[in-house]
């Protein structure tokens, strides 16, 4: 997907929601300046910026304030393809929203969707890569309510935020938006940064519908789907399929990867940025991604996962897979079962 685009999956949903309202569909087109022909293709793309206009255009014409929220449950499950069956095919929420924000680029690359644990709540962060200006309120409430709705299918259980704290100040909304019996929580408004923040304790419960292997291969789809789709993304994926050539011969280095990929290290580096990725920041991504999979490998001791990856023993390796997920190898590996 090219920078600042997102997939024609969710205007589409909501132009056919306002044609059901009796809004005409090419007056929304027109508007907006997107042809019939790229809304219907199941590969197109259009600017954010005519997503935000979109929803603004939508909650004016058809008088709803609460419209982005009733849309989303009527959205069906598998409406969003890799998204909805990778959070389905995860063993846990923690784990269905950690792999879920890492492959929301699948479908949007202009957002930044992030899940995040703190002490007693875990948390889903909405924010904009390019920080200019805010996302719109009905862009927000409807995300958020989309993944409340596939947490409560796939786990079935009913799903109850603790808060929702929504970056676009209006005060008025408030009480509307807590009776409102998808999000059912109050909302609080602060400058930054949009929230929906979930109990904590629900994040472990063993998901129906888990398959490790369909979820693994999920995600490598979604994954590489992203990567291919520029140039830079070309480059990304050599370069990860290089470092995780790396981890197996026992050299992580900066200087050691440009020489297998013959470039300078300065060359590498300025190339990496350009991705929006340190070298650094690359290298834990990788291995993350493979610690997931090692550790279905339920004979393979901890100790050897960690030399694997690099780490300079299980301790490390105990700290970095903690901050990455706010649990220990052995915890991870103890939910998978």
């Amino acid at each position: 997907m090219d920078p600042g685009m997102i997939s024609t999956v969710t205007p589409r949903i909501v132009i056919e929601e306002c044609a059901r309202c009796g809004i005409r569909q090419e007056d929304m087109l027109s508007r907006i300046e997107v042809s019939l022909d790229c809304l219907q293709d199941v590969s197109g793309q259009v600017p954010i910026e005519k997503m935000y206009a979109l929803w603004e255009m939508a909650i004016r014409l058809t008088g709803d304030r609460l419209f982005a929220v009733r849309v989303a449950e009527q959205v069906p499950f598998g409406t969003y393809r890799l998204l909805d069956y990778a959070l389905a095919a995860s063993a846990t929420p923690r784990e269905a929203l950690l792999r879920s924000t890492r492959l929301f680029g699948v479908m949007n690359n202009s957002l930044d969707l992030s899940f995040g644990l703190r002490r007693d709540a875990a948390f889903l962060e909405l924010n904009s890569l390019s920080g200019a200006g805010s996302i719109p309120r009905p862009y927000v409430e409807y995300i958020f309510a989309i993944y409340l709705a596939r947490l409560r299918f796939v786990t079935q259980t009913e799903w109850k935020p603790v808060e929702v704290h929504m970056a676009n100040r209006d005060s008025g909304a408030t009480r509307e938006m807590g009776d409102e019996s998808l999000l059912g929580a109050p909302v609080r408004f602060h400058p930054t940064p949009n929230r929906m923040v979930l109990p904590r304790a629900c994040m472990e419960m063993r998901q129906p519908l888990a398959d490790p292997e369909l979820c693994e291969s999920l995600e490598n789809c979604a994954l590489r789907q992203m990567q291919k789709s520029s140039h830079a993304g070309h480059l990304l994926l050599r370069i990860q399929d290089a470092l995780i050539d790396n981890l197996e011969e026992g050299d992580i280095s900066l200087a050691f990867l440009a020489r297998k990929l013959a470039r300078s290290r300065r060359d590498l580096q300025r190339e990496m940025y350009a991705c929006g990725l340190t070298f650094r920041e690359l290298l834990e991504r990788v291995r993350q991604e493979r610690a997931f999979a090692l550790l279905r490998e339920r004979d393979l001791p901890i100790e050897e996962i960690a030399a694997k990856l690099q780490f300079a023993g299980a301790s490390s390796f105990d700290h970095a897979f903690q901050r990455w997920t706010g649990e220990s190898p052995h915890q991870y590996r103890k939910h998978l079962q």
